[in-house]
């Protein structure tokens, strides 16, 4: 039951470095979800363990960057989304 908070994903430069040095995967969101809305639907959506959401309000935005557990590869979900 997924409820559309990720609007898209994000691919800079400094997102795919994150990606691989951090694992680490940037979405723009809908600007009225929360951080605990946001982990829950990258859990389901991309089967993974989120361990933290950073928001950020921009003038593109909303943007959360997420943390996923070392067990789970931000590139492969990357690669999986159609980043790269």
């Amino acid at each position: 039951m997924t409820t559309d908070l990720i609007i898209r994903p994000i691919a800079t430069e400094k997102t795919m470095l994150q990606m691989e040095r951090e694992n680490k995967l940037s979405f723009y969101v809908d600007r009225r979800s929360r951080r605990d809305e946001i982990k829950k639907e990258v859990e389901e959506r991309f089967a993974v363990k989120v361990l933290s959401v950073n928001i950020a309000i921009t003038k593109r935005g909303k943007k959360a960057v997420v943390t996923l557990s070392s067990e789970f590869s931000a590139d492969e979900i990357g690669g999986r989304i159609g980043i790269f």
